[in-house]
């Protein structure tokens, strides 16, 4: 065992070597004691470390040399014991930890070596560490290839890197593990390799080496690890597969509001509403939901008789979730007319929807800056989160869309896009574009596309005007395609301007943002593009949605896969182009006629049926979205 204890390859442990060089930089008799090990004169150099455990802040690491010294020697008891004591006093030091995990193993006492890793490896992945964790757990499941928890750890290191296909292959071969044991575990786990079939090699590959025999280590919180699987299952794009493994988790822990969220997310992306409405309620009981759960002056509305009561809907989350779900705040005053309703929104979406929203009855406000009060000095009977509507008022995917082209803008908006917007040409389209949502969003990194491969499309259509209409950090991208892309976000202040140029577009190009909300609420055709794990809302595989008959989605085959998105986006295009023989009709969104869909919402029966808060519909049924 060297100085560094280059036994282990691993990053960790070849930086916490480094340590000990530092030391020695700075205290020459350390550097002495390194160097006379390093030359094989072993009792000289015990001399030198023996003396500096003398002084407090060596101690560790002369004691972890000496430690060094008597396992070259042979004396591996010895070595393990003054690891230890260096461990105790230094417990956050990694180079402790392998040093004696490496001599237990030299010991043959593999389950000290593996217990001794596990913590290590643990220790780093709490700090946040998780790349450094990885090689850790490889090195373990080396000598332990059944342990639960090193399988578990590494799966769930993997999901916080991002990589979530290769995050399914270890937590799926621990909750196997568990298998081994619990019945309920094994029965999942047989319905998931059924789910995921032959799209995953990587876990057929590793199953078949995997030995037979119990799982070695702990045991512990299989609810937590079917979280997390979940989520790299959705992730990874294998979101049939979620739903199995929420449930086992759930009935576990019944009372698990992450769970239950996610639960919530599976159900909504199948189309099974009743459930998944019903589900997504348990937002507010889990602790990280990044909206606050608002204490405002009057109770929660759940489905009561609203007649002639005032009620204040507040919007939530992001902009493209208030637009989306905007109608059912008419929708709800149609029902309980002369009930008053006031809707709550972002102050970039108060004009355009105060504008599309504008008749008796309904107001659209701004949101305060306190969280906990009316965005009005008014008293309410009621207040309710904008997407609990739909659980409250019994929606279901047959209802969709909601309220088709309802986001119209009187004529002096749509004449003012118009101004904003270069000269029409004749024979020549005019298509919108949005490649980037706010970076704030959790999964901006992956919804949001680099704008340079957006060229290829614009290279393949020049007889088209392409206007920009991204705002924020990545509106300069344009500045690339000067003379190709129009860039607007000088002119696009709030969703009222944006709305007033998409008026006078073709058709729009967008990634999962609030503009393709907007242009779709508007009744523009809209190139959708998605990510490989996508929101609940565009289902699952499907190239149409539901909510909005306008969107054609095109999504990632695979995770990253921008590039085959663009080809299926400039093929569209192309034909597009064709079709119209270069002689489209100038557009008119603010007047544009919508068809309306044979699942178009029954508006009279969402106006009219009584109220139900048990998440199914009027007659009880089960009604399960199949496109």
């Amino acid at each position: 065992m060297s100085s560094n204890n280059a036994d282990l390859s691993i990053p960790i442990v070849e930086r916490s070597g480094a340590v000990l060089m530092e030391i020695g930089r700075r205290v020459p008799a350390f550097a002495q004691g390194l160097h006379l090990q390093s030359t094989g004169q072993l009792d000289p150099a015990r001399q030198v470390f023996l003396q500096l455990t003398e002084r407090p802040e060596l101690t560790a690491p002369a004691l972890h040399q000496l430690g060094v010294i008597a396992a070259y020697q042979g004396d591996n008891l010895r070595a393990a014991g003054l690891f230890e004591h260096a461990q105790r006093l230094e417990p956050n030091e990694p180079l402790y930890y392998c040093s004696l995990g490496t001599v237990f193993e030299r010991m043959g006492d593999i389950p000290r070596a593996v217990a001794t890793m596990i913590n290590l490896a643990v220790m780093v992945q709490t700090q946040g560490k998780h790349e450094d964790a990885i090689p850790l757990y490889r090195r373990i499941l080396h000598l332990s290839p059944l342990n639960y928890s090193a399988w578990v750890n590494m799966g769930t290191g993997l999901a916080w890197m991002g990589q979530a296909r290769e995050a399914v292959v270890p937590l799926m071969i621990g909750v196997i593990l568990f298998g081994r044991i619990l019945p309920e575990a094994r029965d999942l786990t047989e319905r998931l390799l059924v789910d995921l079939g032959d799209r995953l090699p990587e876990l057929t590959a590793a199953l078949a080496v995997l030995p037979d025999g119990l799982p070695e280590g702990r045991l512990e919180r299989l609810e937590e690890v079917l979280q997390t699987l979940d989520k790299a299952l959705r992730s990874a794009g294998f979101i049939k597969a979620t739903a199995s493994s929420l449930s086992v988790a759930l009935r576990l822990a019944p009372g698990n509001a992450l769970a239950r969220w996610n639960h919530s997310l599976s159900c909504l992306a199948k189309g099974d509403y009743a459930q998944g409405w019903a589900d997504y309620e348990w937002r507010w009981v889990w602790d990280q939901f990044p909206e606050p759960r608002r204490i405002l002056a009057a109770p929660q509305w759940r489905g009561e008789d609203l007649t002639a009561k005032r009620i204040y809907v507040w919007g939530e989350q992001g902009f493209g979730d208030i637009i989306q779900f905007a109608p059912l705040a008419q929708i709800l005053a149609d029902r309980y007319s002369p009930a008053e309703i006031v809707l709550e929104v972002s102050s970039p979406l108060v004009r355009i929807l105060g504008t599309a929203l504008d008749r008796p009855g309904l107001r659209v406000v701004s949101r305060p800056d306190n969280p906990h009060k009316f965005g009005i000095e008014e008293g309410f009977d009621y207040h309710v989160p904008l997407l609990s509507l739909p659980h409250f008022l019994s929606l279901r995917v047959p209802d969709l869309p909601l309220l088709p082209g309802w986001l119209k803008l009187p004529d002096a908006e749509v004449a003012r896009g118009a101004s904003l917007l270069p000269a029409k040409v004749e024979g020549r389209r005019r298509i919108g574009v949005v490649w980037a949502g706010r970076p704030q969003h959790s999964e901006d990194a992956r919804r949001s596309l680099p704008l340079a491969l957006l060229g290829s499309v614009l290279d393949a259509i020049p007889d088209a005007d392409w206007i920009s209409l991204q705002v924020g950090p990545r509106a300069g991208d344009a500045l690339a395609f000067k003379g190709r892309l129009h860039d607007m976000s000088p002119h696009l202040k709030d969703f009222i301007d944006t709305a007033a140029v998409i008026a006078n577009l073709d058709h729009v190009v967008a990634v999962d943002t609030g503009v393709g909300h907007l242009a779709g609420s508007m009744g523009t055709p809209v190139s959708l593009l998605l990510a490989h794990a996508v929101d609940w809302r565009w289902e699952i595989g499907t190239t149409h949605s539901p909510w909005y008959p306008n969107h054609r989605i095109h999504r990632q085959q695979t995770l990253g896969d921008w590039a085959g998105v663009i080809a299926e986006l400039k093929a569209e295009h192309v034909q597009a182009e064709a079709a119209a023989g270069m002689e489209v009709a100038p557009a008119r969104a603010g007047r544009r006629k919508v068809t309306r869909s044979s699942r178009g919402i029954d508006v009279h029966r969402l106006a009219h049926e009584a109220p139900s808060c048990s998440g199914v519909g009027a007659s009880g049924e089960r009604r399960i979205f199949s496109s």
